[in-house]
């Protein structure tokens, strides 16, 4: 669920290889219809950039879906992630890490 609306949604981005308690086979054959509708054109948002445009999402509702088509002109982006809220299920339970440590990728600034 979105911490601030309430919202329910799928979190399942490009990233997820695994579905708890099924086969690599069976997650894909879950996974893929999912992500295949999550890209698709009418469900995607195409921005049309300005100079010294900034544009922010939300990827607790969101999912980033960059599309290699601009035409090997240089770009340049500047990712952060906010320390926030630990996603929460449609039961109440939080959300917990299964594997691994992500601490290396960037180190999260003291608030």
């Amino acid at each position: 669920m979105h911490s601030l609306t309430g919202e329910r949604g799928l979190f399942i981005g490009g990233f997820a290889q695994r579905i708890a308690g099924l086969s690599a086979g069976e997650s894909r054959r879950i996974l893929d219809p999912l992500q295949a509708y999550v890209t698709r054109p009418e469900n995607v948002l195409r921005w049309r950039w300005s100079p010294e445009q900034l544009v922010l999402f939300d990827n607790r509702i969101t999912q980033h879906y960059a599309i290699d088509n601009h035409d090997r002109l240089p770009r340049r982006l500047h990712r952060v992630t906010v320390a926030g809220d630990v996603p929460v299920g449609i039961e109440g339970k939080e959300s917990y890490v299964i594997e691994g440590d992500a601490s290396h990728y960037t180190p999260v600034a003291a608030g």
